[in-house]
């Protein structure tokens, strides 16, 4: 670090030379990500419009109640999500269960039919 540091210090226009170049590489980084947010908003606008001025009577009277009428949609779907998510974890203890009980009941089978020897296992000893 220190050596950096000192190279610096003893070469001053290598260091303006270096920071010109990454504040140009992220100059033109930035460049293109502003490019494309402008162009998505841009997007979003078009896109908004046309509902518009295609079903005017459905938009909401003010903002207050869109707003309200958004987060009203998202709690259900957020509870809709906890319920899936609830249901599949069931599900999934359920077919936890239901692999125990058949390696149980293959395993009993095993010993039923041929003894110690693998079910799998069809070459004579």
């Amino acid at each position: 670090m220190e050596g950096i540091v000192r190279s610096v210090t003893e070469h001053p226009l290598v260091a303006m030379a270096v920071c010109f170049s990454a504040l140009l590489l992220v100059y033109f980084l930035f460049k293109s990500l502003i490019k494309l947010a402008l162009i998505l908003i841009l997007v979003a606008v078009v896109i908004g419009g046309y509902f518009y001025f295609q079903h005017p009577e459905s938009r909401p009277a003010n903002l207050k109640d869109a707003v309200e009428k958004v987060r009203v949609g998202a709690g259900k779907a957020v509870d809709q999500g906890k319920d899936a998510y609830e249901k599949s974890k069931e599900l999934v203890e359920k077919g936890k269960a239901a692999v125990e009980k058949g390696k149980e009941t293959a395993g009993d089978l095993g010993k039923v039919l041929g003894g110690d020897r693998d079910a799998g296992n069809r070459q004579k000893p």
